[in-house]
């Protein structure tokens, strides 16, 4: 009997992941500062840029400036 268990998304997919999570309406600003890491920069319409902690990896910085800003209306 064959099981259905979800495969774990691949870097790609948690990325595209991330990315659908933010409203069109709202910027997005990456870098990536010298030393590595990156950086996010969110920004609400009529607000100001809320920036992340630098972070390992690209996915890791989505996450934790998500955790930050949250979702509309949060």
């Amino acid at each position: 009997m064959g099981h259905n268990y979800a495969r774990p998304a691949n870097a790609d997919a948690r990325l595209i992941r991330l990315l659908e999570r933010i409203p069109e309406d709202w910027g997005v600003q990456i870098e990536r500062p010298p030393g590595g890491g990156w950086s996010i920069g969110l920004e609400k319409p009529s607000e100001g840029v809320t920036w992340g902690t630098p972070q390992p990896t690209l996915q890791a910085a989505l996450e934790e400036i998500w955790r930050l800003v949250g979702p509309p209306g949060a």
